[in-house]
């Protein structure tokens, strides 16, 4: 018999394709418990030097909603106390963050894999986002604070806010779901 720790109030597992989720729940606040998302059989290769694009400075997140822009300061504030650099703010990153978590609360759905855009890494490639590292964090909860907060509770979401192979971070909130809010960080380096 596995008893299930007194923090949560609820416990699932699902399966997609090849990839298990471990969902627990805290009252009204989700995290995933990340299970290993495979490498992508085909990496994409490897930018050319002199195509990069320019990176958007912390500074210049003006196209973020106030509620991605708390998290990113919370994100942030985490690495710095960690003596790790501030992850860079990326408009594509966060586009695609952002489509993620929308059709999380339009799909019903909670989860690495996306019925529409597939793994994490597939919906990179698909929109042409190059990358050496990359992870995805979800959440589910009704403000950015306890979003926040369960993800740094969790060793998976943890190890991927304080990785110092992330350089980029594209943060999107989506206001609804079972949770009250939807959360999607996509990281790469």
């Amino acid at each position: 018999m596995v008893t299930l720790d007194p923090r949560y109030t609820r416990a699932g597992i699902g399966k997609s394709g090849s990839v298990y989720v471990v969902l627990l729940v805290d009252g009204n606040v989700a995290a995933a418990t990340p299970a290993p998302i495979p490498r992508p059989s085909n990496p994409p290769p490897a930018p050319v030097p002199g195509e990069d694009t320019l990176p958007v400075s912390e500074n210049s997140h003006t196209f973020l909603a106030a509620d991605e822009r708390a998290m990113l300061e919370l994100v942030n504030a985490a690495r710095r106390a960690a003596g790790l650099a501030p992850l860079l703010s990326d408009p594509d990153l966060t586009r695609l963050a952002r489509m993620k978590a929308r059709d999380m609360v339009d799909r019903q759905y909670f989860s690495h894999y996306s019925p529409t855009y597939g793994f994490p890494f597939d919906m990179m490639r698909t929109y042409g986002v190059t990358y050496r590292y990359a992870g995805e964090n979800i959440a589910g909860a009704p403000t950015v604070a306890r979003a926040h907060a369960a993800l740094m509770q969790s060793p998976g979401h943890r190890a991927n806010i304080l990785s110092n192979n992330y350089t980029k971070v594209g943060i999107g909130i989506v206001d609804g779901g079972p949770y009250g809010k939807m959360f999607v960080q996509l990281f790469t380096g």
